[in-house]
């Protein structure tokens, strides 16, 4: 679980895993909502182009029911016609005129049927005298007429009292000629009346559907030819069309209906939509296939890429783990100058300033241990003096000089602090005791002159204090003080995690210093003067401080002309001391 999960914490799983997630994946999706987007668009297209088709053929059906019907109405409308109709029956035999009256008959059925219709078309008139005269030959016309009018439409015909009635006859219908194809006609029946209203016969005109609707008869001879099936309807019922695929037909067809008027007849065309859904499937498949290919081939690339990218970070990072060791060797930027390159050289570079930086760290500690020693340079350690000195004490005393023995008692407390050790902090108890012994062999010299006051709590008397930091300012308030007698007060307090001390004198003021008559601070650095003590004056002490402790500590001065002159110590209570 654990490996798991540093898995996916790298960044090259991430970017993997980004490159995945927001690149491969949308466009796979948007591949899919394109290829569904554009079968509908296909599907709409094949049933608008279907539709249009079909409009197509149901006009040319219903021009052809038009010129059909005006045809019948060139017929019944003849007088000539409904004049040899009005003629006794078998005159034609007979009677020249009548005989006259019948090839007018036939010449304007051939005529009409020529140039009204087209060639294809039949056009009959079934004579209610028993005789049935047609454009094609028909043998024994009597018997035929009896056939046609035990026909259903024959007597429909006639109760439509010159209405047309629309049909579809077979071959046999027509008594034709049985032929290989079952054909099928379309076929309007007519009754012809005359001005009495008495009626003659019927006009029949048949066109076949193969010259009207090639389509619809090609599918019926072969019904995988064409992907889409037509069918002819009236109403519910199937004029013409295979009934099985009809009767197959669901959701998965493309249903196109188109209404002929003439006729009152519907024109349907059904196309199964699997059809083009499969080719579109198989195209969607094949470009997605090869998408998955040219995509996986990108990913090769990218991981290569991010390889290369993430051993430059690892090579970085080996880097970084050495400078923490301290080896501040830089490494090599390489070729480019992408953000990489970028990022080593600003490595290189803080790798080049963090190795200036531990020398002048070296450099300054160095300097700070030849500070230690320049502050203790007055040091040394005689101690044949120190001895010889306390010789000396026992025979000032013995010979009842006491203030000679007081001399050579504070000198060697001097002496002694001096060689105590070699450390450089003291606690602030023994840097007053230096101080008490030290301003007590001034007094020697100026006549008991010199007072020293010293107010500090007890806690804060266990401080560690940087060797001879009092001393030095001291002397500085004796040797440049102009008060007689002189008064040096010492006070000090603990705030906040940092130690003050301020020692103030009556002296009159630093002559050296800048006057200050509001008795603000001034800047230290140039009023602090330096005192003759072994060369360590308060500019050394307020340097030495800010080595130790930093900048933000150090000495502060107050000079008031003819008042006085007052130093602050400031340092950071250290560690334990609370």
């Amino acid at each position: 679980m654990h490996k798991l999960k540093v898995f996916f914490t790298r960044i090259q799983t991430k970017l993997l895993l980004s490159f995945l997630i927001l690149i491969m994946l949308p466009i796979l999706v948007a591949i899919t909502l394109y290829y569904e987007s554009s079968n509908r668009l296909l599907m709409t297209e094949i049933h608008q182009s279907s539709a249009e088709i079909l409009a197509k053929l149901a006009d040319r059906v219903n021009a052809t029911s038009e010129r059909m019907y005006q045809a019948s109405h060139l017929i019944i409308n003849d007088p000539e016609i409904i004049e040899y109709l009005q003629s006794p029956d078998n005159s034609w035999y007979v009677d020249y005129d009548t005989f006259q009256k019948y090839k007018t008959l036939t010449k304007k059925m051939f005529n009409i049927r020529d140039f009204l219709l087209e060639t294809e078309a039949y056009v009959a008139v079934v004579d209610f005298r028993g005789h049935f005269t047609a454009t094609w030959t028909v043998y024994q016309s009597n018997k035929v007429y009896e056939q046609m009018k035990s026909k259903r439409w024959f007597n429909t015909t006639k109760a439509m009292q010159g209405v047309p009635l629309w049909n579809l006859f077979s071959e046999e219908d027509m008594s034709f000629e049985p032929s290989s194809e079952a054909e099928k006609y379309l076929t309007m029946t007519r009754l012809v009346t005359g001005s009495t209203g008495k009626s003659y016969g019927i006009v029949m005109i048949a066109v076949p559907m193969s010259s009207l609707l090639p389509e619809l008869t090609a599918a019926l001879s072969s019904e995988e030819a064409a992907p889409g099936r037509l069918f002819l309807m009236n109403d519910q019922e199937l004029l013409l069309g295979n009934e099985q695929s009809y009767a197959a037909l669901d959701q998965r067809y493309l249903i196109n209906e188109q209404h002929i008027n003439q006729l009152g007849w519907s024109l349907i065309e059904a196309t199964p939509g699997d059809l083009f859904s499969e080719k579109l499937q198989s195209l969607r498949n094949q470009s997605i296939l090869w998408l998955m290919i040219l995509l996986l081939c990108c990913c090769c690339i990218f991981v290569m890429i991010m390889l290369r990218i993430m051993k430059r970070l690892k090579t970085l990072h080996r880097s970084m783990s050495k400078v923490g060791s301290g080896n501040f060797t830089p490494i090599p930027i390489g070729a480019g100058d992408d953000e990489l390159a970028l990022l080593t050289h600003k490595f290189n570079d803080m790798v080049s300033n963090l190795g200036m930086l531990v020398k002048n760290v070296a450099e300054e500690q160095k300097r700070k241990e030849e500070a230690r020693f320049q502050a203790l340079q007055a040091q040394v350690k005689p101690h044949f003096l120190f001895n010889t000195l306390t010789s000396i004490k026992w025979s000032a005393k013995l010979s009842g000089a006491e203030h000679v023995s007081e001399m050579i008692t504070s000198l060697g407390k001097l002496l002694h602090y001096s060689m105590k050790n070699d450390e450089e902090q003291a606690l602030l108890s023994e840097e007053i005791d230096f101080l008490r012994s030290y301003v007590s062999l001034q007094n020697i010299r100026f006549n008991n002159n010199v007072l020293l006051e010293v107010h500090l709590p007890p806690e804060l008397l266990r401080a560690h204090v940087l060797k001879f930091t009092l001393q030095p300012i001291v002397e500085n308030s004796i040797i440049h003080g102009r008060s007689t007698p002189l008064s040096i007060f010492i006070d000090g307090e603990i705030r906040d995690g940092t130690v003050t001390i301020r020692i103030r004198d009556n002296g009159g003021g630093n002559i050296h210093a800048i006057d200050d008559p509001q008795g603000n601070p001034s800047n230290t650095d140039r009023t602090i003067t330096h005192s003759k003590f072994s060369g360590i004056g308060l500019h050394n002490i307020h340097g030495r401080i800010k080595l130790h402790f930093g900048e933000a500590y150090g000495l502060t001065v107050r000079n008031i002309k003819n008042e006085g002159f007052e130093v602050t110590l400031q340092w950071p209570l250290q560690e334990g001391e609370q």
